[in-house]
């Protein structure tokens, strides 16, 4: 059992001492700056879809830093700033802002930019069509908190029913304090940036077989290469169905000392023909699947077409047209830290596009491509110290049990 024991840690150690090394050439960059890099289906996969083991390398072998953005939909504030009067009336001790809504846009509130303050404020809001009659919005509210540390501003945001009055007076309450100085008044909107077209895994194969003793119909994916498969649609040519399916998975466990082969349920779902047949999978990243539908006493569907996606997966770098740079997977390496990770919202899906060329598998023994680590950050350090302990624990154990039987 010893012996045993200490061969699968060995098998385990040389599995993770050997990589996998991929490279490709990174194009079309014709000008200085920003550039987003899709990751094709082909790279995601050398990585086994893991990103940590991707690096952008300049001329000089040297890391270049990235972040990673997905197409999915994002909010994005835009803000617009909208022109205002302000008037002191020093006998009422009130001061009015009066904001001109031009275009009768629909507005339930106003952000000021705000001089510091340490003051307490009551303010009123009221909205009119000709500056002349005003109707009440908001009466009486108090407000503090406008000081910003690190800043000689602070942000202040005033909500208040939808409308879409021409006008907008806010009245602040100067009898306790001083006038508060409005420097900018203007209006965050939420807006959905469009999600990317999600991209298609294309290079499969399809294997379909009956079984009539359990009156299913078993689709069986080869895809050329193992890939993170996000979802699924089908195309069907029938005109009235509803069908149980699932996806399977072949895999591989130990009990009671012996290998045993058996078949795990990744999703089971219902292909309807009033739908469209799209359904998101969890987590999958295999070279070969199984479908299997249900067709009790039907006979079985005539699927034409099924087609396989993944969310897009964009890395967004800093370029210079007159270098060059290549893109490599080492499955030995960790996941990099980069300044630029804490920058991600700066960035936005409008950027140029470069791509990743001549991507293929390189010599596993040729490290030049790779950043260099000291040896006692590996992970063949890693696992002869491991490996040393248990050697250790196992000489001290066993002397131990020889004292005992004596």
């Amino acid at each position: 059992m010893y012996k045993q024991f200490l061969n699968i840690l060995f098998l385990l150690s040389v599995s993770t001492i050997v990589s996998q090394n991929y490279r490709g050439i990174i194009s079309d960059i014709n000008q200085n700056g920003f550039h987003k890099i899709l990751l094709s289906p082909e790279v995601r996969s050398a990585s086994l879809s893991n990103t940590n083991f991707f690096r952008i390398l300049d001329s000089k072998k040297n890391e270049v830093p990235y972040i990673l953005l997905n197409g999915e939909s994002t909010i994005e504030s835009l803000y617009t700033p909208f022109t205002f009067e302000s008037v002191n009336n020093t006998k009422d001790s009130v001061s009015s802002i009066i904001i001109e809504n031009k275009n009768k846009l629909k507005l339930d509130h106003f952000t000021f930019k705000i001089a510091n303050t340490k003051v307490k404020k009551t303010f009123s809001i009221s909205g009119s069509n000709d500056k002349k009659e005003w109707y009440g919005l908001v009466s009486n509210q108090l407000f503090y908190g406008l000081n910003e540390a690190e800043k000689t501003t602070v942000e202040q945001t005033f909500s208040f029913p939808l409308n879409d009055y021409a006008f907008l007076k806010f009245e602040f309450n100067n009898k306790k304090a001083l006038p508060l100085q409005i420097l900018n008044v203007g209006f965050f909107e939420n807006h959905f940036s469009k999600a990317v077209p999600q991209v298609e895994i294309t290079d499969f194969k399809i294997k379909k077989s009956a079984h009539k003793k359990n009156k299913t119909t078993q689709l069986t994916v080869t895809f050329n290469i193992p890939q993170h498969i996000e979802s699924i649609v089908f195309d069907i040519d029938n005109d009235i169905f509803m069908r149980q399916a699932k996806i399977l998975v072949n895999k591989t466990r130990i009990t009671k000392k012996r290998i045993e082969n058996y078949q795990d349920t990744v999703i089971s779902f219902d292909l309807h023909s009033g739908t469209h047949n799209n359904f998101k999978i969890p987590y999958v990243f295999e070279k070969e699947i199984i479908i299997e539908i249900e067709n009790n006493d039907n006979p079985p569907l005539n699927i034409k077409q099924i087609k396989f996606f993944q969310k897009p997966l964009y890395v967004v770098c800093d370029f210079k047209s007159s270098e060059t740079y290549e893109a490599i997977i080492d499955t030995t390496l960790q996941k990099p830290i980069y300044d630029i990770v804490n920058f991600k919202t700066s960035f936005n899906t409008d950027l140029p596009q470069a791509a990743i060329t001549n991507f293929s598998k390189i010599n596993t023994g040729n490290k030049s491509n790779s950043p260099k680590k000291p040896f006692w950050q590996t992970n063949v350090f890693m696992w002869l110290c491991i490996l040393l302990a248990i050697v250790v624990i196992s000489y001290f154990a066993l002397g131990l049990l020889k004292d005992l039987k004596k």
